[in-house]
């Protein structure tokens, strides 16, 4: 499948690794859009794992969208894939989940796997786009009790 092109605007913009001295705007950015968001220390135990990944992109300095990953197999489990709510609509979505994929596949990956709410209909419409299959639901899920749909992106 072809992907979307990215908007031109967004070669102001690159992917990267996240720093450790970023991790409390992973935190934040977390506090700011979950509903059960990761501590710093969670993201922390997270992104010393050699298995994780997070990359991120920035404006000035300022993480606006990451993407987190965690290699266990064959598989990359999504643990994240944010945008900050000030950047929303642009695509920065799909700008970092297609710039993901070589990451992943360096570490052993075929797919990414993941889920998302029932009610994220936005994120859902985002991995549409760009190739990822619904697979199913799990019932109850997430801690509110919520359903979850199963995603996947076989490279």
């Amino acid at each position: 499948m072809k992907h979307p092109q990215i908007p031109t605007h967004y070669r102001q913009y690159r992917v990267e690794g996240l720093h450790f001295w970023d991790i409390r705007q992973i935190a934040q950015l977390e506090r700011l859009v979950f509903l059960e968001p990761m501590s710093v220390s969670q993201v922390c135990r997270k992104y010393f794992l050699s298995r994780t990944r997070y990359l991120v992109v920035k404006d000035q300095g300022r993480i606006i969208a990451y993407f987190g990953f965690e290699v266990l197999g064959q598989y990359a489990h999504v643990l994240a894939n944010v945008t900050h709510p000030q950047y929303r609509r642009q695509g920065l979505a799909a700008f970092v989940l297609t710039r993901a994929q070589p990451w992943a596949e360096r570490l052993g990956a075929k797919a990414f796997l993941g889920e998302v709410r029932l009610s994220n209909q936005a994120q859902l419409e985002v991995l549409e786009m760009i190739g990822w299959k619904q697979l199913g639901i799990i019932p109850r899920f997430f801690g509110n009790g919520e359903d979850a749909h199963i995603v996947m992106k076989v490279f």
